[in-house]
């Protein structure tokens, strides 16, 4: 696509599948940076079946930076494999790594990063991640219950890829995204922990917001399966989260409450486990709800108990599948979630 022949300063790479509706979103986001005219973005395709293309090809974008779509090769679907072959593909000497349904305001984001990297001793960069935000009640009533728990969060000193430089050759030196254990997700603490044996992480300050599934239409059974995706991402990461949890001193909290919610799931239909194991799966699941039940004040939430238990159920067997086999094997239509 349009761009220039001078050499980029940096690369950003964005894995996307089937993200119409989301990606004229990061791609304003980028026309509105101040000096992309020093980067080129590379959209990498794990396989749309939508007009994604299309949307990426009619963007103004293309007429202020060298835009550049790829397509991932059969059986490299993933978005870790996306990742890495943007990584490869990529001219520039830093990478900024982003998904396809983000939005970010400051129009000094691009900057702030590149200046960050060129400190010494850093070889990547974090953000602060938000919620939907204002566009909250813009999201259909399912769209709604999956978004709620993020909506008062503001994670600082995020590393999740939605907006994290890395110096491309302390990314060469670690190998880049681990696409053998986590080719559809998990992957952002293993790739954290093995960055930081190479330098140390400088924050943007930049606010991110994350729109999950922007301009669709949500489903109990579409929300059931990112979440078994997410549980599975969560068992298949335990091993690394165990060896190095001086980087996250708080997860053993977590861990003990997901064994003892996997304990009460798996004994709930056993007659001698009554009546404590299924009370103890209702306390997680209205847990769970809380943050649904603060957001949405509508009649239609009384459904989200109910929808709520048996999302304790399905993390239970997808979290004990991730743990046992050590890599996450669900794929979602999209790249969001």
């Amino acid at each position: 696509m349009n761009g220039t022949a001078v050499q980029p300063e940096v690369s950003i790479v964005i894995p996307f599948r089937n993200e119409e509706t989301t990606l004229p979103i990061v791609l304003d986001s980028l026309a509105r940076q101040s000096g992309i005219e020093r980067a080129e973005v590379l959209l990498v395709d794990g396989g749309s079946t939508d007009r994604s293309v299309e949307v990426i090809r009619a963007h103004p974008l293309g007429r202020r930076a060298e835009v550049r779509v790829l397509r991932s090769a059969p059986g490299r679907e993933g978005m870790n494999h996306a990742r890495n072959d943007g990584a490869r593909a990529a001219r520039a000497p830093r990478l900024l790594f982003m998904q396809a349904d983000v939005r970010i305001h400051d129009p000094d984001a691009f900057a702030k990063t590149l200046r960050l990297l060129d400190e010494p001793g850093v070889v990547g960069t974090t953000f602060t991640g938000l919620g939907a935000g204002e566009d909250f009640d813009r999201y259909d009533f399912w769209g709604q219950v999956f978004l709620a728990r993020y909506q008062r969060q503001r994670c600082e000193r995020d590393f999740d890829t939605k907006f994290n430089g890395v110096r491309r050759d302390a990314f060469e030196r670690i190998g880049g995204f681990d696409e053998v254990r986590f080719p559809y997700g998990g992957e952002d603490f293993d790739f954290r922990v093995r960055l930081l044996r190479e330098g140390r992480l400088a924050d943007t300050g930049v606010e991110v917001e994350h729109l999950h599934g922007w301009g669709r239409r949500h489903t109990p059974w579409g929300l059931l399966r990112k979440y078994a995706r997410n549980a599975e991402c969560m068992g298949a990461t335990i091993p690394v989260y165990l060896r190095h949890l001086r980087h996250e001193p708080a997860y053993p909290r977590w861990f003990v409450a997901r064994l003892v919610l996997s304990a009460a799931c798996l004994a709930s239909p056993w007659p001698g486990a009554w009546p404590w194991a299924p009370l103890a799966v209702l306390a997680f699941a209205l847990a769970w709800a809380a943050p649904v039940f603060r957001e949405i004040r509508r009649l239609r939430a009384v459904v989200v108990l109910p929808f709520a238990i048996a999302v304790m159920y399905v993390f239970t067997l997808f979290h004990l599948r991730g743990w046992i086999r050590g890599r996450t094997q669900v794929r979602l239509r999209t790249t969001s979630g």
